[in-house]
């Protein structure tokens, strides 16, 4: 009896030493695995904050470059600098007088990211802006790429206006200009101090059109293509360079440019002392006036269109590179209007006074200044 009750409590004892054994494995286990997730997730960690370091230096090396391009040559810029909880080594290995390689290792912890940019001083021997002087379509004070809808009141003064497309003229606006079509002309009841020219016309009985109609073949007039990059340059060199942007209140930007990646919106009693200058749609509404210091452009959006419903007074050119315009208050346009899409306009407003209004570099001031750009990026 005694022999089997010692064999139980001996069985007992090893089962528990089995299983507070067995308990300990696995909590041991535990642990381990809690400790590799978390030195995992601080490598990760150190990985993103090394790439973010290395950046960091690039962006470093490029304010000091786009300001003095010389600076490429100096190698006290090449060492490494504390930033944050890490650092980052820059080095510069000039390639000519025009290029230099930015190499920037980033270090957080144990970890080391690399990034390398080609910076192209695009300027080397002198500032590069393109003639667009003998281009035709600046002899336009109107030119579209599309359709051009004419309506409302208001006058039309200058040169000449061009549509790729259909023109269409209606209600009692007026106009002191010539006007060809590459496709059609249509009119109301108009009166038309000049020329209609294309190759097909529907007019009116009871127009007036004072320089005779023409009905032939008309070629189209190539929209000009404009370079915005040296006016993006520019406002990024003055810091004028916003993600959206949206005012209800006068601004001058500094440097005369305002360059925004996205829409911008325009309202109220605004006055916009510099041009603008956009990737997106262009709203401008309730008396907004703006009036360019440093270059031709009022506005120009590069993949979006302009909307003005605005009764103040825009100076200069208007140019939508893909997109359309479309006009509906009484404002007043004294410049140029080129638009690659359609144009609409109704309301008593003056669509244009024609000013010729040929693309301009901002930079003229002495010293000419440097444009470096960033060429080429490799992580």
């Amino acid at each position: 009896m005694k022999n089997t009750l010692c064999h139980k409590r001996g069985f007992a004892l090893v089962s528990v030493l089995l299983i507070i054994a067995a308990l300990s494995l696995m909590l041991g286990m535990l642990i381990k695995i809690g400790g590799q997730r978390a030195f995992t997730a601080k490598k990760l960690v150190n990985q993103v904050k090394a790439l973010a370091y290395a950046e960091a230096g690039i962006d470093y090396a490029y304010s000091i470059l786009s300001i003095d391009f010389e600076q490429r040559n100096n190698t006290s810029l090449s060492a490494e600098t504390s930033y944050q909880d890490g650092s980052f080594d820059i080095t510069l290995t000039p390639v000519s007088n025009k290029y230099v390689i930015v190499n920037s290792v980033g270090k957080c912890g144990d970890a080391l990211r690399t990034v390398e940019i080609l910076i192209d001083d695009e300027n080397a021997g002198g500032p590069q802006f393109p003639d667009y002087s003998n281009m035709e379509g600046f002899n336009y004070a109107v030119l579209s790429g599309g359709t051009y809808d004419f309506g409302g009141s208001g006058p039309t003064t200058g040169s000449k206006l061009h549509s790729n497309s259909d023109i269409n003229i209606r209600g009692s606006a007026g106009s002191s200009l010539d006007i060809s079509s590459s496709i059609k002309i249509s009119t109301g009841n108009v009166t038309i101090d000049g020329s209609v020219t294309a190759p097909a016309m529907k007019i009116h009985p009871n127009s007036t059109i004072t320089g005779g109609t023409i009905q032939q073949p008309v070629p189209p007039v190539q929209i000009p293509d404009i370079d915005l990059t040296p006016y993006f340059n520019w406002a990024k060199a003055n810091g004028e360079v916003y993600n959206g942007f949206s005012t209800s209140v006068s601004y001058t930007p500094a440097g005369g440019i305002l360059w925004v990646d996205g829409d911008v919106t325009i309202d109220s009693h605004a006055v916009i002392n510099g041009s603008i200058i956009a990737t997106g749609n262009i709203y401008i509404s309730g008396d907004v006036d703006i009036n360019p210091t440093t270059t031709t452009f009022a506005m120009a959006s590069r993949d979006g269109n302009i909307i003005n419903t605005s009764s103040g007074t825009l100076n200069g050119l208007i140019y939508a590179k893909t997109g359309d315009y479309s006009q509906t208050a009484n404002g007043t346009l004294n410049g140029q209007l080129i638009v690659n899409g359609t144009i609409k306009k109704g309301g008593n407003s003056d669509i244009i006074n024609y000013v010729k209004s040929i693309p301009t570099p901002p930079w003229d001031t002495t010293p000419i200044p440097a444009w470096p750009v960033v060429s080429a990026w490799q992580k």
